[in-house]
C-alpha cells in the first residue's frame, strides 16, 4: 500500500517489472489484491489488467498505521527518558536514543545497551 500511496501501479500481470523495480513480489501482491479490493483499500481501474490505485479509505488506513507506529516509537523514547534519568553514561545514552528514535532498536534493546554496552548482539 505504501507504493500505491506514491503512485498508481499497473496490474501485476501487466507489468511485473514495475514490482521488481520496487522489490515487491508480484505473487504476494496478486494474492493480496482480492482482500484489498474487497475491503475498499485499493481499487483496480480498467478491469483485471488495469491500474491499481489507493482509495481514500486506503490512504486513511495507511496514515493511521503510520501514526500508530510513530506513537509507539515516541512512547518508547519517553520511557527511555526514565533510563536516562537514572544516570546512564552519556555516550551510550546518546547512541541508544538515536537508534530508538530511528526505529532501529526497540526500547528493550536501547535499555540493554545502556546497561551492558550491547543491544541484542548489535554493537554498531
Amino acid at each position: 500500500m505504501r507504493e500505491l500511496d506514491l503512485c498508481d501501479l499497473p496490474a501485476p500481470e501487466t507489468a511485473p517489472e514495475s514490482y521488481a523495480a520496487r522489490d515487491l513480489d508480484t505473487d504476494e501482491v496478486r494474492d493480496a489484491l482480492p482482500t484489498l479490493r474487497w475491503s475498499g483499500l485499493v481499487e483496480q481501474r480498467g478491469g483485471d489488467r488495469g491500474t491499481l490505485a489507493l482509495t481514500p479509505l486506503g490512504a486513511a488506513t495507511l496514515r493511521e498505521a503510520e501514526c500508530d507506529k510513530l506513537t509507539a516509537r515516541l512512547s518508547a523514547v519517553a520511557s527511555f527518558a526514565d533510563t536516562v534519568s537514572r544516570g546512564a553514561p552519556p555516550r551510550l545514552t546518546g547512541h541508544a536514543l538515536r537508534r530508538l528514535a530511528e526505529g532501529t532498536w526497540t526500547l528493550a534493546q536501547a535499555e540493554t545497551y545502556v546497561r551492558t554496552g550491547e543491544a541484542g548482539g548489535d554493537r554498531s
